[in-house]
Parts: structure tokens; C-alpha cells; sequence
């Protein structure tokens, strides 16, 4: 069967507004407007609606998308039903195993300095087919949240610095992968649909990428109620202190990034490091170094959906390192880590950015998954 080809003319407002989102959401000009004309120029066989009104509708859910974060703390938006951790009150996690690794430390070049040896605790959830999620046991602690505004690339919302304490959990090794993705997302549903194969960059060892806030929820949600156990997305302090294993640098490898150590734009320099390969697509999970954790990927690769709502700065943060939420039920969540397509800056431990939980299309974005700890395995 032939395609049947349609002509739309988009009103110039709109179509300005199209061209600015694919800045936003990296992908080309011709798939973000079939994108949304595809999603909503179909209508509603009940109520049906002229393409003016239609097109307008594009319009309002672009404005909602691209919204400065001051209107997003007003605006309520709809979230999927998480699945209450309390609801296992006694679940037990497989038995962990030690494991070795090694590190590099670089200096302010980029060059590896030396090579330092890790130890660290995890198990291994069967998903299926033979696949393992490897969950890394993160001691609990206390560490400085945020960027000192000396540090190069600091942001106002990484401020003001503040302690967080936080009890030990368990953390993914990696980025959700595209074939655990692909198991996770045919197990029975919870609250929403999920489509098997989302990404843009095809690769089973890559990370999923292309999906929404909501949908990394699902995901969580299908696998709690498969395997028994509360699996989450990282709270942002979880995720900072996970990313840090201890440092205080702007990357967990020392003051700078390289395309040896991560996957990202590395065409923009950021300390004293030469040019790096911008490789334009993700890489395999187990691509570059890990961290002190012995967990890799924290910088680059892609972004990481949190948990918490987003707040433009740390002014009354929590301290606990509990997902930081609100009664307003802001409509935007919070990503962490940059991405293959970000420049070091963004790829910081501190660097924090926003985004719709409902956007999806985006092959950027990812997740891990994290899951608390139980009593006996908590520090004292």
C-alpha cells in the first residue's frame, strides 16, 4: 500500500514554535511537527473539531512543555500511581556478592594520573530470559549537595550547598538497558501502557532511551509487583551521592571529562583537556570506567529521570534525601547526568536540569533504578 500524502499549512505562530522545540527535545525539524500532527490532527471521532482548533491545541501543549519552571509550581499534573514501598513491608533482596574494580583519577588535562582499586557489594534480579538488573549497595552517609558558585559551569539551582544524610540503598549498575527494557515492559501492566521498543539508538546493551518520566514510573511499577520487591526511581540527593562515591570534584574521575572517560559533546572544553570525539549516538553501558560505587555511566550516555519535583534552587531542601516533592504537584521532574549530545558542563555530579514527564521522543533520556535497603543491610 502506497502513503498517502497530506498538505497541512501550519500557522507561522506554531510552526516557530515547532522549530524551537526540536532545539529542546534533539530531534530533527521534520519528525517533532509529524510528531505532533500525527498525535493530535486525528481528533476526536465523539466530538469531532475543525484542524484550526487542532492546530491550536499543538500550540497549548507546546506552551505547557516549554513553560518557565516559576508558572510550572502552579500548573497540576497528572501522575501515575506509584506503587507505595510500604506495601512490602518484608521483602528481602537476593544475597549480595563482592566484587572488584578498577578506577582512574585524571588531572586537570584529562590524563590518567593512576588507577585505583574498588570494592563493592551487589545482587543480581532475574528478569527474564537470562537477563540480569545488577543492583550496587550504596552505604549510607553524609555528603555536601550542590556546586560551590566557584566551580566552572555552577548554576543558580545547584545552590545553596547543603548536607544531606542519607540511609544506604541500592543503585543499577547501569543505565536501564534496551533489553531489560524490552523484558520489563511485557510484564503485566500496571498503570499505563509501555511500547517494547522505544529507543532511537538500536542496541541491546545500550541504554533505553526516547522515554517519558511516566514511563520510567511504569517501569518501576511493573517490576516491583513482578519481582516483590519497592524498585523506584533514585531521589536527586540519592543520585548526587551515588554519582560522587565520595569526591567532591566536578566529576567523579577528578576535574575534568575526556572522551575516554564518557560519552558526550566533548567539542566544547571544560578544564585543561584537548578536543574530544562528539560520538552522536549512546554507547553500550559498559562503554567507559566506573565510579568509586563501582557504577558506570553517571556522566553522559544519557540523562537520568529522578523522582523529585522540580524547584529552581535548594532554598528549603530536604535533608533527608527523600524525593523532594510539593503540594502544588509541579508538572516538571528532575534529570541528572547530561547526555551524549551535552558538553561537560551539563555532565557535571551537580548539574541539574528539568524537564515534562510526560515528553517523550526524546533520545536523550534514560533512568536507573534504585531500591532501599532493608534493616539489616543499613548503616548503623
Amino acid at each position: 500500500m502506497s502513503n498517502i500524502q497530506v498538505s497541512v499549512r501550519i500557522p507561522p505562530q506554531l510552526y516557530e514554535k515547532l522549530l524551537a522545540h526540536t532545539n529542546t527535545v534533539g530531534l530533527s525539524k521534520s519528525k517533532v511537527i509529524a510528531q505532533a500532527l500525527s498525535q493530535y490532527l486525528e481528533g476526536d471521532t465523539k466530538q469531532p473539531s475543525s484542524l484550526e482548533e487542532r492546530l491550536l491545541k499543538v500550540e497549548q501543549r507546546l506552551d505547557r512543555l516549554e513553560s518557565p519552571s516559576q508558572t510550572d509550581e502552579t500548573v497540576a499534573t497528572i501522575s501515575p500511581t506509584e506503587i507505595n514501598p510500604q506495601s512490602f513491608p518484608s521483602f528481602e533482596t537476593p544475597p549480595v556478592e563482592a566484587f572488584s574494580f578498577e578506577r582512574p583519577i585524571v588531572d586537570e588535562t584529562g590524563t590518567i594520573l593512576k588507577r585505583v582499586k574498588g570494592d563493592s557489594q551487589s545482587f543480581k534480579e532475574e528478569l527474564g530470559e537470562g537477563i540480569m538488573l545488577e543492583m550496587i549497595y550504596i552505604p549510607g552517609g553524609t555528603f555536601v549537595m550542590g556546586s560551590s558558585p566557584t566551580e566552572a559551569g555552577s548554576q543558580v539551582c545547584e545552590q545553596p550547598q547543603h548536607s544531606v544524610t542519607l540511609e544506604g540503598f541500592f543503585l543499577g549498575k547501569f543505565p536501564v538497558t534496551q533489553k531489560q527494557w524490552e523484558i520489563v515492559a511485557q510484564y503485566p501492566k500496571v498503570n499505563r501502557d509501555l511500547g517494547v521498543e522505544p529507543s532511537c539508538f538500536k542496541g541491546s546493551d545500550r541504554p533505553v532511551e526516547s522515554i517519558s518520566w511516566e514511563d520510567a514510573v511504569e517501569f518501576c511499577d511493573r517490576l516491583s509487583q513482578h519481582s516483590q520487591r519497592p524498585y523506584q526511581l533514585p531521589s536527586e540527593a540519592q543520585w548526587e551521592y551515588a554519582c560522587r562515591g565520595g569526591t567532591t570534584s566536578p566529576f567523579y574521575f577528578g576535574s575534568t571529562l575526556t572522551g575516554d572517560l564518557a560519552n558526550y559533546m566533548g567539542k566544547r572544553l571544560y578544564g585543561g583537556e584537548s578536543s574530544s570525539i562528539y560520538r552522536q549516538e549512546t554507547t553500550s553501558v559498559t562503554a567507559f570506567y566506573p565510579n568509586s560505587f563501582g557504577l558506570y555511566d553517571l556522566h553522559g550516555n544519557v540523562w537520568e529521570w529522578c523522582a523529585d519535583a522540580w524547584h529552581s534552587t535548594y532554598e528549603n531542601a530536604s535533608t533527608s534525601g527523600k524525593p523532594w516533592l510539593s503540594s502544588q504537584q509541579q508538572t516538571r521532574r528532575v534529570l541528572r547526568g547530561g547526555s551524549w549530545d551535552e558538553d561537560a558542563y551539563h555532565c557535571r555530579c551537580a548539574s541539574r536540569y528539568a524537564y515534562h514527564p510526560q515528553a517523550v521522543g526524546v533520545s536523550r533520556i534514560g533512568f536507573r533504578v534504585m531500591l532501599r535497603a532493608i534493616a539489616t543491610q543499613d548503616e548503623s
